[in-house]
């Protein structure tokens, strides 16, 4: 995964290296999917409060934990240098896959979210929030805020959808993609409660 900083047109290409702030750096590479947000800040940290830099991200695909996965990641993120650390705003999109409540199939769920957050360096013994703090290390993870700004966004009620069919309560095919064959009239009484509820 690659993402750009700044709008020089100069490009270094550094990977686990502290940026001197004289230099314009444009480029990170990342090579792990969980690890794709895991930011150099280095040089950000070295330069004087009012600096700061934009960040464009492009991932096709970044696992988040274990269990949460997104595609299509998407967006961009300034970072501005201020006595307290680092402060982020921007907009990250991409997409995750569910299953629908109704018809039971899957389907990609756009996602959405802003940040608007202050990364705190130096980063104090017992921080009250462990997700905004900046590492010792110059790294800064946007992953753990992201995962859980992207689990909020994620709706109760799972929808393909809008105007999503259900499965049918008589044979269980998917309304969406086939039509019955059989009469109404043929549902079995112990499916009529199902029949109810995808209904509604």
């Amino acid at each position: 995964m690659s993402f750009r900083a700044g709008d020089g047109a100069g490009k270094i290409l550094f990977s686990a290296l502290v940026c001197d702030p004289r230099v314009n750096c444009s480029e990170v590479i990342l090579n792990t999917t969980d690890r794709a947000l895991r930011l150099n800040v280095g040089f950000l940290l070295s330069a004087g409060v009012g600096f700061s830099r934009a960040f464009d991200f492009h991932e096709p695909y970044l696992r988040l934990g274990d269990d949460f996965t997104l595609e299509d990641l998407q967006g961009k993120v300034r970072f501005t240098r201020t006595h307290q650390g680092l402060y982020a705003e921007g907009e990250l999109t991409g997409q995750t896959l569910l299953e629908c409540v109704s018809c039971l199939s899957e389907y990609s769920q756009p996602l959405t979210i802003q940040l608007s957050d202050l990364f705190v360096y130096p980063p104090p013994p017992n921080p009250p929030d462990p997700l905004l703090v900046v590492g010792e290390d110059g790294f800064l993870d946007l992953g753990p805020l992201a995962r859980e700004a992207m689990l909020l966004e994620i709706p109760i009620r799972a929808m393909c959808r809008p105007d999503c069919k259900g499965l049918c309560p008589v044979c269980g095919s998917n309304r969406n993609e086939e039509a019955c064959q059989h009469p109404d009239e043929d549902i079995d009484p112990r499916l009529s409660v199902l029949r109810t509820l995808l209904e509604n």
